[in-house]
């Protein structure tokens, strides 16, 4: 929201000032009559054009950044899942490679015993434990997009906005956002605001749709552990008790 704000700013001094600066120059033929706003930069047109890529400038940037956190978060969440699950299966693995060895060693402990079978049920039960978090991940993949798209519409409508106001069609490309216009200058400055503000609205719906990921995550992370901790509780338990009875 910062960064929409100093964009706001730095349109109102700039071409307040290229206003001020405005000289109206006449070019009269035989044929034709035309009258072009000019400032020391060139006419107010290219002004307004250069405005509108600076702010485009920014707001890419700004863009980046939000992806960039949006990718880090994502990556976060998908890096616990293997951790805990990574983690669970280190735990075990001693005391599962030491039971089947004692097993097969005493082969009439437990004559259906079966090291895949009893891999594969681990592993499905830790994946039990991890199964909302992959959830999480899906829905903050899904909705980071929607996100992303959100703001870049708001981007791509700032890139386009002096070609609409050139062309009267600002009505249609802002929708709900459209002002009536007196000209293509005050279209451009009352367009650039309704822009500026769904932009800052549009950041800060994704600054708390990444603060409530990251509290979600928080939550299903703690649960996850619980989980894989219970698992992995219950098979040292199993196994510690599969070698009592071969004893």
């Amino acid at each position: 929201m910062d960064t929409t704000l100093e964009i706001w700013s730095m349109f109102v001094v700039l071409l307040t000032f290229a206003h001020g600066q405005s000289i109206t120059t006449t070019t009269t033929t035989t044929e034709t009559h035309t009258e072009t706003e000019t400032t020391e930069y060139g006419p107010i047109s290219m002004v307004v054009d250069q405005l509108a890529g600076i702010a485009v400038d920014v707001s890419d940037q700004t863009s980046s950044q939000l992806q960039g956190n949006i990718e880090r978060a994502l990556s976060a969440v998908t890096g616990n899942i293997e951790s805990l699950t990574t983690n669970a299966m280190d735990e075990m693995e001693r005391a599962i490679i030491e039971a089947n060895q004692f097993i097969l060693d005493n082969p009439s402990c437990n004559p259906a015993w079966n090291l895949q079978e009893f891999t594969a049920n681990v592993t499905h039960q830790l994946g039990g434990c991890t199964l909302n978090l992959g959830r999480l991940v899906e829905a903050f993949r899904r909705d980071g997009q929607k996100v992303m798209a959100d703001v870049q519409s708001f981007i791509q409508q700032m890139a386009q906005l002096p070609i609409m106001c050139q062309g009267q069609q600002v009505g249609v490309a802002l929708g709900a956002l459209s002002f009536e216009f007196d000209n293509s200058n005050n279209c451009f400055m009352r367009g650039i605001t309704a822009i500026n503000q769904g932009l800052a609205l549009a950041m800060h719906n994704a600054s708390l749709f990444l603060l409530h990921t990251r509290q979600l995550s928080q939550e299903q992370v703690a649960q996850s552990q619980q989980c894989t901790d219970a698992v992995v509780y219950q098979v040292l338990q199993h196994l510690s008790a599969q070698r009592a009875n071969c004893s």
